[in-house]
């Protein structure tokens, strides 16, 4: 069976990751049951499996044949995926695809643009094909779809639809969102400040441009990550405001182990002549915190949805962000994301379009999504040298390069970015600074950043255009 779904017009084709599948199992059954009907299926051991939270989704590992295995490669998940769904312990089994270095799942949700948001032809439309309405937004829905149904199925049917204008699976993403991190410093960090041991703030001239420019409060740049510490000494008089996408509500608090967002955070708008710290490109400017993905333990992947980061998209620049920095990418293509960055590019800033800053990848390939959608700027990733970041550049990194090709507008600093951690014990360096945060993750916010200083100079000004 093909998996594929178009987006921008384009068809989509995913990949099967053979060495897992996805489990929905009914409900009440205990984990002594589960494990039976796994492993009977040939999906297991359960011990090792994976649970997302908030989809009744598990992801269990396939058992693999050796060198002489009789079918083609990915044959033991698809036979493990036939046998769950015979199992009486089991409500859906499902493939679970490769994108981008990240497994993906297409849920039982389909998210669907219409053309036409009359409610009458809107509930037309959800009857005749069996979905229950989950969430209504603008001109979107997102619904269930019937039990037993094929998401990819549904999605064809309903893309044919005349009042349709796309439909798409709403997948979660499992996923990586930096390279892997440096061991931190032994040796204790500068005293304040510690502006010193930025050398990105040198190398990018920064410390020049603050001669002649320093951030507008009024200018907002969102952070569309995994949430922001919002009471870090260098961060708190700089937060505008906040949203959690998982949570659909204006509150959001990293988990302890999650120091992304905050570390980019720091590097976008740090908070400068404060007496400690560091200071961020665009110190001066404020701070939206977006919570769009989590992971459920130290080190564990990143989870979040597309239609989740739609959503967050759409209330970042809904609620007046200027800048929306996005430090992560490499999931499933959607129309919904696509179309909520339009939205944000054409109406953000009362209409003079808000700036939008997008991470290339870290896999030293192409370009990732969504990086590649016109009218943003994607960033890839430089070094202390002034070289473009790959396997064999001198920083010593060896295990990662920066995505590239025609799509990347800007390269900044990606490797021994000393920035913001989560306060206190958590984070990821055990203190309130980490110091050699890396990845286009690292450059895309000094990135936001300088985006926000020149918007400081002239609130008033055009989103500029860029040339691809």
């Amino acid at each position: 069976m093909a998996y594929e779904y178009k987006v921008l017009g384009k068809t989509v084709a995913l990949e099967v990751d053979p060495s897992v599948v996805a489990v929905r199992f009914k409900d009440l059954q205990p984990n002594s049951l589960r494990a039976i009907a796994t492993e009977a299926a040939g999906a297991g051991p359960f011990a090792t499996r994976f649970e997302i939270p908030g989809e009744k989704l598990t992801i269990v590992p396939v058992a693999q044949s050796g060198p002489g295995r009789a079918g083609p490669i990915g044959a033991e998940a698809a036979l493990a995926v036939k046998a769950l769904n015979n199992r009486p312990e089991v409500s859906r089994a499902l493939p679970v695809f490769r994108v981008g270095g990240n497994q993906v799942v297409a849920t039982d949700r389909v998210i669907i643009g219409l053309s036409d948001s009359d409610p009458v032809a809107t509930q037309d439309l959800i009857s005749r094909h069996g979905l229950s309405l989950v969430r209504r937004r603008d001109d979107k829905i997102v619904c269930t779809i019937p039990e037993g149904a094929d998401v990819f199925s549904t999605a064809a049917a309903l893309s044919n639809e005349p009042k349709v204008r796309f439909a798409e699976p709403d997948f979660v993403t499992i996923g990586r969102h930096v390279p892997k991190q440096v061991a931190p410093a032994t040796q204790p960090l500068l005293n304040d400040p510690l502006i010193k041991g930025q050398y990105a703030m040198r190398i990018t001239r920064a410390l020049d441009a603050w001669e002649f420019q320093s951030g507008n409060p009024q200018i907002k740049i969102a952070i569309l990550d995994e949430g922001v510490d919002t009471r870090h000494p260098d961060l708190e008089a700089a937060m505008a405001a906040t949203y959690d996408a998982a949570d659909d509500d204006t509150y959001q608090d990293p988990n302890a182990w999650d120091g992304h967002g905050t570390a980019c955070a720091g590097l976008a708008a740090a908070v400068g002549n404060n007496a400690l710290g560091i200071r961020g490109v665009g110190a001066g400017c404020s701070i939206i915190g977006v919570r769009i993905a989590y992971s459920v333990f130290k080190g564990g992947p990143w989870i979040t949805t597309n239609e989740g980061i739609a959503r967050a998209i759409a209330w970042s620049w809904a609620h007046g962000a200027d800048v929306l920095s996005n430090s992560w990418g490499g999931g499933p293509p959607s129309n919904d994301i696509a179309e909520e960055f339009e939205k944000a590019r054409t109406l953000g800033r009362n209409g003079r379009g808000c700036v939008i800053v997008i991470a290339a990848g870290n896999d030293f390939g192409q370009v990732s999504f969504p990086g590649t959608l016109p009218d943003v700027i994607t960033v890839s990733a430089s070094n202390e040298y002034d070289e473009a970041k790959t396997p064999t550049s001198k920083d010593g990194e060896t295990w990662w390069g920066t995505n590239h090709g025609p799509e990347v507008d800007v390269a900044a600093p990606g490797v021994h970015n000393l920035t913001t951690d989560i306060s206190g014990a958590d984070g990821y360096a055990g203190g309130d600074y980490e110091p050699k945060f890396n990845g286009t993750s690292s450059a895309t916010p000094i990135v936001a950043g300088a985006c926000g200083l020149v918007l400081s100079a002239n609130p008033t000004s055009a989103r500029p255009t860029f040339g691809r």
